[in-house]
């Protein structure tokens, strides 16, 4: 059975992340946010997704959630580092 959240989504990994990383630079956070919400739900787990995830949550003041994109992140290598 499929997912029918996935299922709802209309494009490509690759096209959420640029919608996102334009919208970030924009200051759109929120609407960034979700764009990389959309690519996360095509390639779980990718750490360049999470954190651009992270630092939108953080420009948006929700800590928690910035930390957890940014812990989630480091599974598996903690040793991973995104030059911003």
């Amino acid at each position: 059975m499929s997912d029918p959240e996935a299922d709802t989504l209309r494009s490509t990994f690759p096209s959420y992340m640029a919608e996102g990383e334009r919208l970030y630079l924009c200051g759109e956070f929120s609407k960034a946010a979700q764009s990389f919400s959309n690519a996360l739900h095509l390639q779980n787990g990718d750490k360049n997704c999470l954190v651009a995830r992270s630092k939108c949550f953080l420009k948006m003041g929700e800590l928690e959630k910035s930390l957890q994109d940014a812990e989630a992140s480091l599974q598996g290598d903690p040793t991973f580092c995104k030059i911003a």
